[in-house]
């Protein structure tokens, strides 16, 4: 497999929002039982880089002129509010001698066809135990193979090089009773019925209130009016 390099700079003497200006993002390396190292790289050329890098992709530091590459994760990468320009990037250096924990992604290839029926993703990732080199891009899980509305597909049916990777399970799971990608009947739409009645305006209490008085000084003056007479 060809290796995937970065040359990086270490940081300069210069605040975050300055590099940012000048087309840099400000970085850290960490690595274990050392001290973290503050980098800097070109921002279009790791923005191209990573459009086609899958989520556990091993990266090759190479610091200044530094001929040295170190093995490296990207453990996170910051954006701003708008989810675009990159503000931060995390890097975790790693031993590819030594297994790590890793979430891989599922893939649904295949053509999904049931009558009635809507695929649901119960789990999107799968967390393994592997050497750096041995973690897989994805698990691909062939959709087709559903036919009826109760149909699922666990993670017993992943395929996989058991003696290089390890899933990762909680003391009482089983990989046969956990879904990764299950078949439900399709709910059925309700439609609401149309009613033809008229909305009547409700009366508002002091509006009531009002009238009753209105009609009473009127039986008042009409009282008034026949005793004079």
């Amino acid at each position: 497999m060809e290796k995937t390099k970065l040359i990086v700079s270490k940081k300069q003497n210069k605040k975050n929002n300055q590099l940012r200006r000048e087309g840099l993002i400000p970085a850290n390396m960490y690595q274990a039982g050392k001290e973290s190292i503050a980098l800097e790289l070109d921002n279009g050329i790791f923005s191209k880089l990573i459009r086609n890098l899958n989520e556990n992709a091993i990266l090759y530091l190479q610091i200044n002129d530094d001929k040295k590459e170190l093995p490296v994760l990207i453990d996170e990468i910051q954006y701003d509010v708008f989810g675009k320009n990159i503000l931060h990037v995390v890097f975790r250096k790693i031993n590819l001698s030594e297994k790590i924990h890793a979430d891989v992604s599922i893939e649904l290839v295949g053509e999904f066809d049931v009558e009635n029926g809507v695929l649901v993703l119960a789990k999107d990732s799968v967390e393994i135990e592997a050497l750096p080199t041995d973690v897989p891009e994805n698990f691909k899980i062939d959709q087709s193979q559903l036919k009826a509305i109760g149909d699922k597909i666990t993670l017993d049916s992943l395929v996989f090089d058991s003696s290089k990777i390890t899933l990762v399970l909680g003391e009482e799971e089983k990989p046969e009773d956990i879904a990764l990608v299950l078949v439900q009947e399709k709910a059925e739409e309700v439609v609401e019925e149309e009613t033809s009645e008229e909305l009547v305006e409700p009366e508002l209490v002091g509006d009531k209130e009002e009238k009753e008085e209105g009609v009473g000084e009127t039986d008042k003056k009409s009282t008034e009016s026949s005793s004079e007479a």
